[in-house]
């Protein structure tokens, strides 16, 4: 492997038994190669071997220089016999602080010998690359669930080890060195056993409740709606590590501004049927099982529209099919209801307990007479107030 730097090349070796460097010119000549330690000033001749256009030199020492001069200065490389400064490990310990929830740091007990080469007589150090390898896991939106992954992190330095991203779950932190990896000649140094403590929530609110076509509702992306509406929350998170769930469910205080608590559920998944109108919050609370690292970032804004309910003035059954031919409210947020129709005679002739329903103008099968009918509704609405409302509705055709 080679790293450059202005005109160097820098080579490390698995050992020089056998090692050569070629080279091989673009006209006829004789080539005459030279060592250098730190400059072409201190370069001293060396044999070579040469056939035709091409040459070949033995290397027979490292931390040293070569080049040859025919062309004047072409092909210097440095070379480093890579067995002299493998990296010597010793420990690797996890430090666990009050910032381990969000960055885990490492100390390496180590022997990293510097590695210099000469570039004009000037000195310089090759930088080392190390690499941390331990398993994690990662969120899979589409399936739900979290995959084990093996990570790697690539390392210039190793007398202090951070990772930003401390694993989810129970793992090794293994320690290599790159170069050696490289050349076969690795050792490495292993951890023990990392008790993972760091938690990573994800949270889902879904309703199955569809909206009637009389049912008025308020526009945008905000969940909620009509009540009674009833959500399904549920908590995914990186178990067994996650080992505390909490889902919570706080109305908005207008006046104040404040969030009032309502429920607390400690399961992952919570069912809750909304009756009342306002704002509310529903989080989700992660924690491990010493409550050392704790996920609050998920929660979802619901917001429970006020009771509506509006009875039309008429309708005209049997006149146009599917165009005002049923009497039916519109509404938001009735917990209960029922309406019932009477003539005006006061007798009682149809009555019906689903808000997305209505009267399509028949008795007995039979559509009522044009004339004035009343319409009586009792209902409960979003406040828990159990309230009337009454109307004078006019059939405007019927066929009997």
């Amino acid at each position: 492997m080679a790293t450059k730097n202005g005109i160097t090349e820098v080579y490390l070796l698995n050992g020089l038994m056998g090692a050569q460097i070629s080279f091989t010119s673009s006209t006829p000549g004789t080539h005459q190669w030279y060592r250098f330690s730190q400059s072409i000033d201190d370069a001293v001749p060396i044999p070579c071997t040469q056939n035709g256009n091409t040459s070949v030199v033995s290397i027979t020492q490292g931390d040293c220089g070569y080049y040859v001069a025919s062309p004047i200065g072409t092909g210097y490389v440095w070379i480093v016999d890579y067995n002299l400064y493998n990296t010597k490990f010793s420990g690797l310990t996890v430090m666990e602080d009050e910032n381990s929830c969000d960055q885990l740091k490492l100390t390496a007990d180590a022997v990293v010998t510097p590695i210099y080469y000469y570039v004009n007589g000037v000195q310089n150090v090759l930088g080392r690359e190390f690499l941390l390898s331990y398993n994690t896991l990662n969120w899979d939106e589409d399936q739900k669930v979290f995959i084990p992954i093996d990570t790697t992190l690539v390392l210039n330095n190793i007398s202090q080890i951070t990772t930003y991203s401390p694993p989810l779950t129970n793992t090794t932190f293994t320690l290599v060195d790159s170069f050696a990896v490289h050349l076969g000649i690795a050792q490495s140094i292993s951890s023990a056993e990392y008790t993972a403590i760091k938690v990573e929530a994800h949270g889902y609110a879904v309703t199955t409740k569809e909206n009637a076509d009389n049912e008025i509702h308020h526009a945008g992306d905000v969940m909620g709606g009509s009540a009674p509406i009833t959500y399904t929350f549920t908590a995914y998170a990186n178990d067994p590590t996650a080992a505390l769930y909490i889902w919570k469910i706080a109305q908005l205080d207008s006046a104040t501004n404040t969030l009032t608590e309502k429920v607390r559920y400690t399961e992952k998944v919570l069912q809750y049927n909304f009756e009342q109108n306002g704002s509310y919050v529903v989080s989700l609370e992660v924690s491990d099982g010493q409550s050392v690292c704790v996920d609050t970032t998920q929660s979802f804004p619901i917001v429970i529209d006020n009771t509506l309910l509006q009875i039309p003035n008429a309708f005209s059954p049997g006149s146009s099919i599917g165009v005002n031919d049923e009497l039916r409210v519109a509404y938001t947020s009735l917990i209960a209801f029922k309406a019932s129709i009477y003539n005006r005679w006061g007798n009682l002739l149809f009555q019906w307990t689903d808000p997305a329903k209505g009267w399509d103008g028949r008795v007995n099968g039979k559509f009522v007479p044009t004339g004035v009918y009343f319409v009586i509704v009792e209902y409960k609405d979003s406040n828990g107030k159990n309230r009337t409302m009454s109307k004078a509705v006019n059939v405007l055709r019927a066929k009997e």
